[in-house]
């Protein structure tokens, strides 16, 4: 996946202004419409990318991410549902219970960077592809945090707060890199249904991560 660098960096780019440039012409709810649209063309692009650069390694990957992100959508749903500490703001288009429909497909860039990066790093020392895929996580769901707020995508509340972002979060993430690099290295190549109770388990353990972490900010924090 090293070789795929310039088109996994290229699709997240596009995505990124895409979802930094719909606020300023649309709202609800064509908004929303407009985002899951632009999600679902980041996907084409990317597996366009993969067919025409011959790059299998990145489809590969994109097999592991895309059932992972779907998964995604239980931790969104407990936190905003359960626990009502995330909160989805209605821009227009499908939801899934309080998620929208889009974050089932958003997770994918921000893991695929975290995983390409980990494998670079692993290429050269395999020591350091953990705490790489630690901080790749953590810089880029930070990033992501910032802006989603911003941009008024998703909105924390009722828990401690930095520089509008949530403390517990943000480590859950980190986590997340470190599980979810683990586990591609383990399904990598192999048969999509591994591949999809990879993805589960990764998103298991986020799911576990989140909650734990939530009850020890509100307990320490």
């Amino acid at each position: 996946m090293a070789r795929s660098g310039f088109w996994i960096l290229l699709t997240a780019g596009l995505l990124v202004a895409g979802l930094l440039l719909l606020p300023r012409f649309l709202g609800p709810p064509r908004l929303g419409e407009a985002i899951a649209w632009t999600v679902l063309l980041y996907h084409v692009l990317l597996l366009m990318g993969a067919w025409l650069r011959s790059h299998p390694e990145l489809f590969d990957a994109w097999l592991f991410l895309a059932p992972l992100s779907l998964f995604q959508v239980l931790p969104d749903f407990v936190l905003a549902q359960q626990f009502g500490v995330l909160v989805f703001p209605d821009l227009g288009g499908e939801r899934i219970g309080p998620v929208p429909v889009y974050m089932a497909g958003l997770w994918v860039a921000p893991l695929l960077l975290v995983l390409w990066l980990a494998e670079r790093v692993h290429q050269r020392s395999a020591a350091l592809a953990l705490p790489v895929a630690a901080l790749a996580a953590l810089a880029v769901f930070s990033a992501a945090e910032w802006a989603a707020r911003g941009q008024s995508l998703w909105l924390a509340r009722n828990v401690a707060m930095f520089q509008g972002v949530a403390p517990y979060v943000l480590a859950a993430e980190a986590a997340l890199g470190i599980v979810a690099w683990l586990v591609w290295v383990q399904v990598q190549g192999r048969a999509l249904p591994i591949k999809i109770v990879g993805a589960a388990v990764v998103s298991t353990f986020y799911t576990g991560a989140t909650v734990a972490l939530l009850f020890a900010s509100r307990r320490f924090l």
